[in-house]
């Protein structure tokens, strides 16, 4: 009987730090940014548990079946679902999921893309909040969990700026034909762009580059960068195309190497990286080193958005 009674005031306690409020769910940029229809939008969802129990709860390796986001119009117009979100909801095979512990004081974080839930056409301003299924969503025939409800995040989508009128950069100077990005994996783009380069076949080497996330690895032109008009940041993404031509500021993605192997590559649907080992002719010697290329798909087309680069010695 003492111990039916204990177990009772358990549970008790244990509903009533839950209730609380005590297991936070919240969400925020995790790369705040100038944002367009367009964009990989990353939001970073974080569930705290600020009560005195151990927090449990299931966490689906698809995370659409673990959670959704609410995304409205300032008319509170709730925006339509994507078309990857659908898929996945509608689908009727086994949903994979973990157990996860918090114990108090502790935090569980993960990033989510945005495009996954919601379809982001328009520019304009949206509320978006975030909603955590506990025991998975009741699409799953498993969500016996009430939800737990985010803070609310404005997010501010601008109109995608138009492409500079450069006519000469879509033109194969060779043989005069059309140039157009074409639907390659990632580690082709990669081997493409690298060739253009050894042979300062500058259009085709700028074809796969995404050159405003290159512009945003430096700190200093990012803010310069979000503080132009959109007249203002199709200047400076020129001339930042014209530096990386000229090789002005030692760009890495420009240094010129005379021979590269792909060493690996490894991609999701939407984001894949390529691993490539470069060697640089210097005086008397001759350098290695090993480039980490970052890509996104836009639609059928893989772009460069960011590297990184590690020396590897010399021979």
């Amino acid at each position: 009987m003492k111990r039916a009674l204990l177990s009772f005031a358990l549970v008790l306690v244990a509903s009533l730090c839950f209730a609380d409020g005590a297991i936070n769910l919240s969400i925020r940029y995790y790369d705040k940014r100038v944002y367009y229809p367009d964009s990989d939008i990353a939001i970073k969802v974080s569930i705290s548990n600020g009560s005195a129990l151990t927090y449990r709860f299931k966490l689906a390796e698809n995370r659409v079946y673990s959670m959704d986001f609410d995304v409205r119009t300032p008319a509170n117009r709730q925006v339509d679902a994507s078309d990857s979100f659908k898929r996945a909801r509608a689908d009727s095979g086994p949903v994979f999921y973990r157990d996860v512990s918090i114990e108090p004081g502790e935090e569980y974080s993960f990033v989510e893309s945005l495009s996954s839930y919601a379809a982001l056409k328009d520019p304009g301003t949206y509320a978006i909040q975030a909603s955590f299924w506990p025991g998975l969503a009741p699409s799953t025939g498993s969500g016996d969990l009430a939800p737990l409800l985010s803070n609310v995040l404005m997010l501010s989508l601008r109109p995608t700026p138009p492409a500079s009128p450069t006519p000469l950069d879509s033109v194969k100077l060779e043989t005069g034909e059309l140039l157009h990005p074409e639907a390659i994996p990632p580690d082709e783009v990669v081997t493409r762009t690298i060739e253009a380069r050894q042979r300062s076949r500058w259009n085709e080497f700028f074809l796969y580059l995404d050159l405003e996330s290159l512009l945003r690895r430096s700190a200093e032109l990012a803010r310069s960068y979000d503080r132009q008009s959109d007249e203002g940041r199709r200047r400076m993404l020129d001339s930042f195309r014209s530096d990386l031509q000229n090789n002005k500021g030692a760009n890495p993605i420009v240094t010129l190497p005379k021979e590269f192997t792909i060493e690996e590559t490894r991609y999701t649907a939407d984001h894949g990286f390529v691993t490539v080992l470069e060697k640089f002719a210097e005086k008397g010697y001759t350098s290695i080193k090993e480039y980490d290329y970052e890509l996104q798909r836009r639609g059928d087309i893989w772009f460069i958005v960011g590297y990184t680069v590690v020396n590897k010695g010399t021979e």
